[in-house]
């Protein structure tokens, strides 16, 4: 029995799928939908380059398609392969040994959290400190950064 029988499926329909599923990919977390979009807008281009192209084979084009795209897909969006690294977060964090700030609030054993340069950090000292002590980073330590007093009597 022929379940496809009598059906016509042209060209832009495979691009209306692409786009349905553009539009899922935008609604629905993961990346998906965009890859089956991809491989449904290959699927139109095929049948407007050969129109006799039957529906059980475009679905099937359809399927491998998917596959072949999914699978690219993980490749290239490979975890490390994002364009940042653990190095670019360090060396962005260790660019603020020797910047200087002023405490907004004192330290308690030596301890106080503030926003450093848009960021909100630990500040550790080796002493408690007053507010509004100016200091300079000395070291970062995870989310820590190390602080050390500045003497402005000098």
């Amino acid at each position: 029995m022929d379940m496809l029988a009598g059906v016509t499926v042209e060209f832009w329909h495979w691009w209306i799928l692409a786009c349905v599923l553009l539009v899922l990919e935008m609604l629905v977390p993961g990346i998906i939908f965009l890859w089956l979009a991809i491989a449904a807008a290959i699927s139109g281009i095929a049948l407007l380059a050969v129109p006799s192209i039957s529906p059980e084979l475009q679905l099937i084009g359809f399927g491998v398609l998917s596959v072949i795209s999914v699978l690219a897909g993980r490749r290239v969006l490979r975890p490390g392969r994002s364009g940042t690294s653990d190095e670019d977060v360090s060396s962005a964090s260790s660019s603020l040994v020797g910047k200087t700030a002023i405490l907004t609030e004192k330290t308690v054993n030596g301890q106080t959290r503030q926003s450093v340069y848009g960021s909100s950090w630990l500040l550790v000292a080796e002493r408690d400190l007053p507010k509004g002590q100016k200091v300079r980073v000395s070291a970062v330590s995870g989310s820590k950064l190390l602080i050390e007093p500045i003497n402005t009597d000098i």
